[in-house]
């Protein structure tokens, strides 16, 4: 089978181009895109969310990608000429969105992409740490990495993943989308996720140093707390009581509980420490 014209995906870029166009604009509406909107895409590849983002009320459209060809291919098409596209030749990862728009306010900065498999991950916690800075954040990801996004308590998905994108956000599964979408032809089904960025973290939480103790608490998913947490508490010289929040740690499992309940242990044992200290 020939590749589309232009230019031939690599694998050393997990790249799957988009080549429905119902699929594309179905992604590019749950950006909810109004007037004076700065959007960042990540990959734009062969620039099928690019034209559609084009054509709505946003100001502006700022383009990144590691692979120079994407980029040479977009300056060739006829519909990228205008002023409201930047094509750059950049690592998603190191963009600030307050420095690439600074004139936008939080409400009109927003992110989309069709990310890659490969990095997925490493996205997402880069998305979640501009949440100061941004309003809403749309991806298109492989499903298994989308479902633990979404996932609830008790299940198999449920993990660090879910924890970090309720601190950050209000993620919702929009739709699935099937291998035929794209070409080459993934072996696994995709999901488009949104992300409505929340403006302040839940209950004054500390990030960086809750989800450390979230990474220690799913550290060893069938140890109860008490005993999953060891290493966080070694480190911060903070003993794990029997309970906390009303929680038996010696019977919980951090899977089993709501974000919400995993942050209120969280607060009481770092009380107990400011009070120990």
């Amino acid at each position: 089978m020939s590749s589309p014209r232009g230019f031939a995906p690599k694998r050393q870029f997990s790249q799957n181009f988009l080549t429905d166009v119902g699929i594309a604009r179905n992604i590019v509406n749950q950006l909810n895109i109004v007037r004076g909107d700065c959007v960042l895409e990540v990959g734009p590849g062969k620039g099928a969310l690019t034209k559609l983002l084009l054509e709505t009320e946003a100001l502006a459209v700022h383009a990144v990608d590691v692979d120079q060809r994407a980029l040479d291919y977009l300056a060739h098409q006829e519909w990228a000429s205008g002023p409201g596209l930047v094509c750059s030749l950049r690592d998603a990862l190191t963009v600030d969105m307050a420095d690439s728009f600074p004139d936008a306010v939080r409400s009109h900065r927003k992110i989309i992409g069709n990310i890659p498999y490969s990095i997925t991950s490493e996205l997402l916690f880069w998305a979640f740490s501009q949440y100061c800075n941004v309003s809403r954040v749309v991806f298109m990801m492989q499903r298994e990495v989308a479902k633990r996004c979404a996932a609830q308590p008790g299940t198999k998905d449920y993990g660090i993943l879910s924890v970090a994108s309720w601190l950050y956000s209000e993620p919702k599964i929009a739709f699935h989308v099937q291998p035929g979408s794209f070409f080459p032809r993934p072996e696994v089904t995709s999901s488009v996720i949104t992300f409505s960025m929340r403006q302040r973290l839940p209950m004054n939480l500390p990030d960086g140093l809750f989800m450390e103790f979230v990474r220690g608490a799913f550290s060893q998913r069938r140890k109860v707390m008490s005993n999953a947490l060891g290493a966080w508490s070694g480190r911060h010289n903070i003993p794990v009581r029997r309970e906390a929040a009303s929680i038996d740690l010696t019977r919980t499992r951090a899977e089993e509980l709501q974000p919400e309940r995993l942050a209120s242990v969280f607060l009481e044992l770092m009380q107990d420490g400011r009070n120990s200290a």
